[in-house]
């Protein structure tokens, strides 16, 4: 019922009565949490923690090019008002498009900052079948033709101005800036909510692991 303002609220509120005490992890569009500005206070009391929201891109023509309805104002504004209501933020932002500078490494990092997500993950952008975006991009040169790493934690399409070992170094040093930016160190570790507080140390030392496993492989 997301894509239905009333009926989501409706499934809030019975959610609520029935005093579960769950304890939630969702995938939402940016939008969608702007458009229920005035009633977020039932994501939490419903049981959200923490949201993954699909920023993409700092580029809003390249959001336009892979059908993304998100625009920088509304990423930053859904952050800050999940902030508001003490839940978690999980930004998600794609890179490997092909035509990638290192400069636009730089601007994605400046982007992701002023975004000020709780945790962060980048993926790379992968051409499915059943996506929009494959029709854009069905001629472009592959570099990994194994599907089964096609799990958007590995480069799929050729960037044209870097190769894939500048790329992942690039991507590898994005994640460290976000993740020990002094603010995200203050939150990881005073957050005023304990549970939170566990949650986010959880997803550090899983991160940590995984940022060297993806570098080795």
């Amino acid at each position: 019922p997301a894509s239905n303002p009333k009926a989501w609220r409706e499934f809030l509120e019975a959610l609520i009565a029935k005093k579960l005490k769950l304890i939630l992890v969702g995938s939402i569009r940016a939008d969608n949490i702007v458009r229920d500005a005035d009633f977020l206070h039932l994501y939490k009391e419903a049981g959200f923690e923490r949201f993954l929201l699909g920023i993409e891109n700092y580029n809003e023509v390249v959001l336009e090019k892979i059908r993304k309805a998100g625009t920088i104002s509304k990423d930053k504004e859904a952050i800050q008002l999940l902030r508001k209501h003490n839940i978690l933020s999980m930004a998600t932002y794609v890179v490997g498009f092909g035509e990638e500078k290192i400069r636009d490494f730089y601007f994605s990092l400046k982007q992701l900052l002023s975004y000020d997500p709780d945790q962060v993950q980048i993926l790379y952008v992968t051409p499915h079948k059943w996506t929009p975006y494959y029709e854009e991009v069905k001629d472009q040169e592959i570099v990994l033709t194994d599907q089964r790493k096609w799990d958007y934690k590995h480069q799929v399409l050729k960037t044209k101005f870097m190769p894939p070992w500048i790329v992942i170094i690039c991507v590898k040093l994005m994640e460290i800036a976000m993740q020990t930016r002094p603010v995200a160190l203050k939150r990881l570790f005073f957050h005023k909510d304990a549970r939170l507080r566990s949650a986010m140390r959880w997803y550090t030392g899983i991160g940590k692991r995984v940022w060297f496993w993806e570098l080795y492989q």
